[in-house]
């Protein structure tokens, strides 16, 4: 037991600084401080005029912090995207890769379990991943302090919940990787499932039946940022509550989350371990 999870810390260092010393998250960490760059402008440059957006969008928005809700619902929106992307650039290739440029061969026949290697390369993903939303979000609070004079407990609640996020996408990022052996098929896939298949999916059934797939990931997701502002975007309607969304809201689209977060990387887990290099 020791020796495994002496073996599961030197794998984890190990893919730890190939990620933090790879192109893609050097990429990655400077899209997210652009991005958090951008929002920073618009922060200051529309923070006078957030009420008359708010009146123009007819969203029933009152209270003593709708300027700060509203402007932190933005900054939630683009953070709950930066996941996505960064499991596209650290979880896609993270398996394929090895079976395309046949670095399986070596890896596979070293005297460690394939689990250990698996779960060391995810966790490493995992923390690089979270390392680029903490960046984007201490930005976020240093402008908001700036801007407000505080910052609200719901960005903290969106960071958490960001957390949860960054562990579920990986682990389904981590199974489309297992099930191919091209980086250039498992990263489209990724981009493909989170941004058209679930997004077609929430449409059809709400078209269908009338209610909203909250069981489907990129819906659990949306908790990231409704819990600044519970605006839910429907078919022919938008619905806004003034109340941010709720601790039961929060417990169950993190519940949900972190279901898809055990079941895809058991499902991955079980690939790997049947994996076969050719």
């Amino acid at each position: 037991m020791v020796n495994r999870a002496v073996l599961m810390k030197d794998t984890y260092l190990y893919y730890l600084r190939n990620y933090y010393r790879s192109k893609s998250f050097y990429l990655m960490f400077f899209i997210s401080v652009v991005v958090a760059i951008l929002l920073t402008y618009l922060s200051f440059r529309y923070i006078n005029d957030l009420s008359t957006f708010i009146s123009r969008a007819h969203l029933n928005l009152t209270g003593s912090h709708v300027n700060e809700l509203a402007l932190a619902y933005l900054w939630g929106f683009i953070l709950s995207n930066l996941p996505v992307f960064a499991s596209v650039f650290f979880g896609s290739p993270a398996i394929s890769s090895e079976i395309e440029s046949k670095t399986a061969f070596h890896i596979f026949t070293l005297p460690i379990p394939r689990i250990v290697l698996l779960l060391g390369k995810f966790f490493a993903s995992v923390s690089v991943t979270i390392l680029i939303v903490i960046t984007y979000s201490v930005i976020q609070m240093a402008v908001f302090y700036y801007l407000f004079g505080e910052v609200i407990p719901q960005i903290f609640s969106s960071i958490l919940l960001t957390f949860v996020f960054v562990f579920a996408i990986s682990a389904v990022t981590f199974l489309i990787s297992s099930i191919f052996n091209k980086n250039t098929y498992a990263y489209i896939s990724v981009l493909i499932i989170y941004l058209l298949v679930l997004n077609a999916a929430t449409i059809v059934i709400e078209l269908l039946y009338k209610t909203v797939p909250y069981y489907l990931l990129n819906q659990a997701a949306s908790i990231t940022y409704r819990v600044f502002i519970n605006l839910t975007f429907g078919i022919t309607t938008v619905a806004a509550n003034p109340a941010p969304a709720g601790y039961s809201s929060m417990i169950s689209n993190a519940l949900i989350m972190f279901l898809y977060f055990l079941i895809a990387l058991g499902i991955t887990v079980v690939l790997f371990e049947r994996k076969e290099v050719k």
